[in-house]
């Protein structure tokens, strides 16, 4: 049977690989030499012999490819095979980012225990929105170096003035664009506006399944909700934020549920990070090793929980993945840590960060290909595998996880030091 690549399916050589992204989706797989031959073998028509059956399923379900032939899929994988040959990165990296991290404000409308970016209201704390020049400026680069997404967020990225027309503009330039929201703004209209302007996915954040619950972190559990409801009525794909912590983890499952009842596409389970409002909040609220590893074993039954709704981790939760060995969960596309390797942060001033947890920086103007290239803070990030000390030094995963750097220099204040909370060092 032929395949070809989904009409949705962009393709970007990578030094001695590719990228394949499903816009739909938002699915990307990396491929070495060896896997984009094998996908050229599938999308030529001519007789073959018999098929990689995992590699091709895997592809198949992620959206990557679908059956019927066509000649152009071939056409673009044998060009992108010829310049993969030819393009050069920078160590333990992509050539260009596959994300930007976008924050379009540093203000918000409400004030939630635990926020990293002390976006409260009144803060002085970075407070501008953006200015449409920079975020003009930063699209247009994406656009020529075929970055497939930008994450806008800040802050509260809906209460900017122009951001439907950052979301229009992102996808005129072929980038896809997302959002994190609190949800507060996000009626059927602005929804509606969102879908129209291309938005790919809006992620909510939602700490419980109840007023109640919710409270302990959010305020804002009926406006949350119905910004949801707001997203599924009018088409736009959606999907929930969730911080686990000491005071939302019993609510887990419960989000998971509610989450599979409105439609979510995704429920992300985010690790908390170093905040800016108390100091000891980090503290309090982390879950120690044994707790990470009750929420390690929770993952499968989330998953079944959760119907056609997906459970993703945050890339600082590599740790929770560790039931495959490291080279299967590099095959899925499982690298840990990606800060100055797969994606980057552009702040509303201009700053270009490897992080948005860890607020370093050497490039400002938005220029983030520079910082891609000439970045010493980004070589810093790139070489930590060389630097680490301690049990993640050791650790067969080291290379599909790395830990935390935030969350390792708030526990430790050392950006060397191991991640304090992974389960596999409590045994």
């Amino acid at each position: 049977m032929p395949f070809r690549l989904s009409p949705t399916t962009l393709l970007r050589p990578e030094a001695a690989g590719a990228l394949l992204f499903q816009q739909d989706r938002a699915e990307t797989a990396y491929l070495d030499m060896e896997g984009l031959t094998e996908l050229r073998r599938l999308c030529d028509p001519r007789p073959r012999q018999e098929q990689d059956v995992f590699f091709t399923r895997y592809l198949l379900q992620q959206g990557l490819l679908v059956t019927g032939e066509d000649e152009s899929s071939l056409r673009r994988i044998e060009a992108c095979l010829e310049e993969a040959r030819h393009i050069e990165a920078p160590p333990r990296s992509l050539a260009v980012p596959e994300t930007i991290h976008f924050s379009v404000t540093g203000r918000c409308d409400q004030a939630c225990v635990g926020c990293f970016y002390s976006a409260r209201p009144g803060s002085e704390v970075e407070p501008e929105h953006a200015p449409w020049e920079l975020f003009q400026r930063v699209v247009e680069e994406a656009g020529r170096h075929k970055v497939f997404q930008m994450a806008l967020g800040g802050g509260e990225p809906l209460l900017h003035p122009q951001i439907v027309g950052m979301v229009r503009l992102a996808r005129q330039r072929g980038v896809v664009p997302n959002l994190t929201t609190n949800g507060n703004c996000l009626d059927r209209d602005l929804a509606q506006a969102l879908r129209e302007a291309g938005l790919g996915q809006a992620q909510i954040s939602l700490n419980g399944a109840s007023p109640q619950a919710n409270s302990a972190t959010r305020p804002n559990f009926e406006w949350a909700v119905a910004g949801m409801r707001a997203c599924r009525e009018v088409g736009l794909r959606f999907g929930i934020n969730f911080l686990l912590t000491r005071s939302s983890a019993q609510e887990l499952e419960p989000v998971v549920r509610l989450g599979s009842e409105l439609g979510a596409a995704t429920v992300n389970i985010l690790r908390p990070k170093p905040p800016t409002t108390e100091g000891d909040w980090l503290q309090r609220e982390s879950l120690d090793r044994v707790g990470y590893r009750k929420a390690k074993e929770m993952l499968p039954r989330l998953s079944r929980l959760a119907g056609e709704t997906r459970v993703t981790v945050d890339a600082s939760f590599t740790f929770l993945l560790t039931d495959k060995p490291p080279h299967a969960l590099y095959r899925n596309g499982v690298w840990g840590c990606t800060a100055a390797r797969r994606f980057c942060t552009v702040i509303q001033d201009g700053r270009v960060l490897p992080c948005s947890h860890v607020r370093q920086s050497d490039v400002g103007d938005g220029d983030f290909m520079r910082a891609w290239w000439e970045s010493e803070v980004f070589a810093r990030f790139r070489a930590q595998e060389d630097e680490l000390r301690g049990p993640c030094r050791a650790c067969d995963y080291l290379e599909v996880c790395k830990g935390c750097r935030a969350v390792a220099m708030a526990f430790e204040g050392d950006f060397t030091a191991s991640d304090p909370h992974c389960p596999r060092g409590a045994r």
